[in-house]
């Protein structure tokens, strides 16, 4: 009975690794033909000695039987069912520290090759998990969803990005992790892609630029000319728009049909990805892009700052290389009538869109959350933006008349501030001196900083007073607030005292 048993149960013999799925599997075969009861150790009353010895030692039989020749002979003085697995989880199931560790390590240690099978990586997972759980390791579901996202190669980025910023405060799930994972690729298998495909932008540095977009963009171009190079390796593969072979239709270099968008600069179909549209884009219109490197604008009259020089290339989804000329920051004025500050955006003169980095936004230390159609931008307690979603894209929109522009530089208000916040006064003075050339004339509005600063308009004394001699005899007292923002401690007033002789506060 035994060996019929054991040839039967098509289980794999026990090597030594992975016992907690060798003991399902013996569990489940002998609790299925009924002969689970000499795993519990204790006789049942109604059995006679002889009857149970008999069952014992069959079941005794069957384990031995998907054991390998290494492991049995640790076991074979083993003479009870019972005591056979009492020695077996001893011996490769004891919660030992050094046994948590290692698989500890290798939990975070393990990581999903480009290309790789995704089932075959979420198994590899669950192992470790169930072999955790055996030694009394056991994680919040929170947890191992996180796990599995940070497992996946730099080309799932797009989708990691997008599932973090969906979720706000919400806890992850696993199963709906592994779900969403398990679609994806089955999405990317029916559209002909690779896992280290779908990358809209990517950027490819030559220049002398030392940020750290830069780098960053250099990595990124040399991940996806290897891509592509892969992706060209499969002969089987049939073009959608000249008919030849060995390449997909994103890759193809003949012109495209008429029946198709000839201003297209990059048009990707993945669901989940924040895409460009093939239209030329409005001055105002920015799309926030979870698969830009970094902020871009085809528009060098916005951006402030500019700094031209060689930034390198940027490689949109159809294998079109576009030159980064220039960089610098964009105000963009919000319809709540707020200023949005974007600092190191790219200028590429020959790209359609306005776009703003979800990943630089990440890097800067920002917080994105897109829900119910809309989405925000935050920095600690305080909304920098917020916006709708406009069909499959989230974008922002500000007005014509109130975008801050490069030749703003002739702005009253913006030479106000570059003199240190000057009074009307003196900034007059300056002008009719010729020291102001590129201002007409001195005609700002109110100064917000200035009223919170409680600067003054006139200028300082021309002649110095003599300090007092001793410590105390005149102090300076100043009563500052209502602060607009209340401190940690809740107070929204603060109060100063000056010695005039020592200056001291």
């Amino acid at each position: 009975m035994a060996e019929e048993a054991g040839k039967a149960s098509g289980i794999e013999k026990f090597d030594g690794t992975d016992f907690a799925y060798w003991r399902m599997q013996i569990e489940d075969y002998l609790y299925g033909r009924k002969l689970h009861l000499p795993l519990l150790g204790t006789k049942p009353e109604s059995m006679k000695a002889e009857e149970w010895a008999l069952l014992d030692r069959q079941v005794l039989g069957v384990i031995r039987l998907t054991l390998s020749r290494s492991v049995a002979h640790n076991v074979v003085k083993e003479k009870t069912t019972a005591d056979l697995m009492k020695a077996l989880s001893g011996m490769y199931e004891k919660p030992s520290a050094n046994n948590k560790v290692h698989l500890m390590k290798k939990l975070f240690n393990l990581k999903m090759a480009e290309n790789a099978s995704v089932a075959q990586h979420l198994n590899e997972f669950n192992t470790i998990t169930n072999q955790l759980s055996s030694v009394e390791i056991d994680f919040d579901d929170e947890i191992p969803a996180l796990i599995v996202l940070a497992s996946l190669p730099n080309s799932w980025e797009v989708m990691r990005m997008a599932v973090s910023n969906s979720m706000g405060k919400e806890k992850l799930k696993y199963n709906d992790i592994r779900d969403l994972i398990l679609a994806k690729e089955i999405r990317r298998k029916d559209a002909g892609e690779t896992s280290g495909s779908g990358s809209a932008l990517n950027l490819e540095t030559r220049g002398r630029g030392n940020n750290r977009n830069s780098n960053q963009g250099r990595s990124n171009s040399r991940n996806s000319n290897r891509n592509r190079s892969k992706s060209r390796s499969g002969q089987q593969v049939q073009c959608w728009n000249c008919g030849k072979t060995g390449h997909f239709k994103r890759q193809c270099k003949s012109p495209k049909k008429k029946n198709e968008d000839d201003s297209a600069n990059a048009v990707t179909e993945e669901v989940q990805d924040a895409l460009l549209l093939a239209v030329d884009s409005p001055l105002d219109d920015w799309v926030l892009d979870s698969g830009a490197s970094f902020h871009t604008t085809p528009h060098r009259e916005i951006i402030q700052n500019y700094v031209a020089g060689d930034f390198g290339k940027v490689y949109l989804a159809d294998g079109s290389a576009l030159d980064v000329v220039g960089l610098g920051d964009v105000r963009i004025s919000l319809p709540n009538r707020s200023i949005w500050l974007l600092e190191k955006v790219q200028h590429i003169p020959d790209l359609r869109r306005n776009l703003i980095s979800v990943g630089q936004l990440d890097d800067e230390g920002h917080a994105i959350l897109f829900v119910g159609g809309t989405w925000k931008v935050t920095k600690g307690v305080r909304v920098l933006a917020r916006g709708k979603k406009t069909g499959t894209l989230y974008m922002t929109s500000c007005t014509r008349d109130t975008i801050a522009v490069a030749d703003a530089s002739t702005d009253t208000s913006l030479w106000h501030r570059r003199l240190g916040h000057m009074s009307e006064k003196e900034m007059k003075m300056l002008l009719s001196k010729g020291k102001l050339p590129e201002l007409k004339s001195i005609d700002f509005d109110m100064c917000e900083s200035c009223i919170l600063g409680k600067q003054k308009n006139v200028s300082f004394l021309k002649t110095g007073r003599t300090p007092k001699a001793e410590k105390l005899e005149l102090v300076h007292t100043d009563l500052w607030g209502p602060s607009p923002v209340a401190s940690l401690g809740g107070s929204r007033y603060y109060i100063t005292f000056i010695d005039d002789s020592s200056r001291k506060v």
